[in-house]
């Protein structure tokens, strides 16, 4: 029985050993190395480096909701208040590569909403831009629902030319002082446009 006992566990043994060896003959596939997402400075905040490129891209934007309240001036049957809601988004898109002839640079901001109810709502000085080349969806006499969408800025910038749409060079401010944006200006609507800058040193540029 004893020696019976002995040739198994020499029997297991050896075939164990045998089906290590195979085991360790097979080839072994290394995964792919982890290439994680790299902070990009040479912009400023924000940007980083596309895995597997050079190209920097920032991606931001932001999300808001207006609320509109009126009361009834009249008794009147039917003449009810008023209530009205607004949402709004923007998101924009930032890519920039370094090339031998200087910065190669894509900017991209689109603009979307949504109104309903009560039309007073979103009439302030932060109304709703409507460019000219995509105007709104849906309107009607009645404040019901109207929707949006429009492409404010799309261009690209490079060695001193700006060519796509995106806000008039001719906007020295842009009504960024003003109360009610009272004076002439074309910033209420990007605009398709091809411009050059010189850059003149000392921070001069025209």
């Amino acid at each position: 029985m004893s020696l019976l006992k002995s040739t198994l566990l020499a029997s297991a043994a050896g075939f164990a050993a045998v089906a290590g060896a195979q085991a360790a003959d097979l080839p072994v596939k290394k995964a792919a190395p982890i290439e994680y997402v790299r902070v990009c400075t040479a912009y400023g905040a924000g940007f980083f480096y596309i895995p597997g490129t050079d190209t920097c891209i920032r991606l931001s934007g932001r999300a808001r909701l207006e609320a509109g309240y009126q009361t009834s001036y009249s008794r009147a049957a039917g003449n009810g208040d008023l209530t009205g809601y607004q949402g709004r988004m923007r998101i924009n898109v930032d890519a920039r590569t370094q090339t031998s002839y200087g910065t190669l640079r894509a900017f991209l901001r689109l603009d979307a909403g949504s109104r309903s109810g009560y039309s007073g709502v979103g009439t302030s000085g932060t109304q709703q831009r409507q460019g000219t080349a995509f105007a709104a969806t849906g309107v009607d006499g009645f404040g019901r629902l109207q929707q949006y969408s429009n492409v404010d800025k799309a261009f690209v910038q490079f060695a001193g030319f700006t060519a796509g749409r995106a806000a008039s060079f001719f906007d020295f401010y842009a009504h960024d002082f003003e109360f009610a944006g009272a004076t002439a200006g074309s910033d209420m609507a990007s605009t398709n446009l091809a411009a050059y800058t010189a850059t003149l040193g000392n921070g001069f540029s025209a």
